[in-house]
């Protein structure tokens, strides 16, 4: 199954009310490292030369209160590379990979000012975690809690949590799996909802 890519939210972690918004990397037929910043009023720029190696199958977040962050993904082969991206948009070179190569992964900003990425395909299936603090390291792997897959989603919700759901474990799930606010994820939630994978999620509100 095909991974797309997902967008990172600049200006804070959790369940919403962020100013300014990211599109990056994915593919064009090839791997691009392209992005295109979202203003206030939801307006899209036009391309910004990409920086930092071309892939795709990543994910993305927000992280402390005005940056976020991309990481893994697919480059012809599988990278655990991230590439952060300040307050003005500004996409930094690649940070050498922390944690397990994955495609497939989702992403998502939890509490004021972290992130975690989690889940995807190393190859195979995996349920892994890897938090991001609030300088953006990218934390070594948490073993998998809940039911390996990918092409799930992730998204912030409250003022302190996130939540992964969705996804292939082999056939489509709606599965869910919530992240306490130290970054803990939690066994399944039996799944509520059509089950799919490729899918997006965002915390609204």
């Amino acid at each position: 199954m095909a991974f797309s890519t997902l967008r990172a939210l600049i200006g804070g972690g959790g369940g919403g009310g962020n100013p300014y918004a990211i599109f990056g990397y994915g593919s064009t037929g090839s791997n691009v490292s392209t992005t295109n910043k979202v203003d206030s009023s939801g307006n899209v720029a036009t391309d910004t030369t990409g920086v930092g190696t071309a892939r795709n199958g990543l994910a993305a977040a927000g992280y402390g209160s005005d940056k976020a962050i991309f990481g893994y993904g697919n480059t012809g082969s599988i990278s655990s590379l991230t590439n952060k991206v300040d307050s003005s948009g500004n996409v930094a070179t690649d940070t050498t990979g922390v944690g397990s190569a994955r495609n497939g992964l989702a992403a998502a900003g939890y509490g004021p000012d972290k992130a975690i990425f989690g889940f995807g395909s190393t190859g195979s299936y995996s349920s892994l975690t890897n938090k991001v603090d609030s300088s953006g390291n990218v934390a070594t792997d948490t073993t998998g809690v809940g039911t390996a897959r990918g092409g799930l989603a992730a998204a912030g919700y409250g003022s302190d949590k996130a939540i992964f759901g969705y996804g292939w474990t082999g056939s489509i799930s709606s599965l869910t799996n919530k992240v306490d606010s130290s970054g803990n994820v939690a066994t399944d939630t039996t799944g509520v909802g059509t089950a799919r994978d490729g899918l997006a999620a965002t915390g609204y509100g």
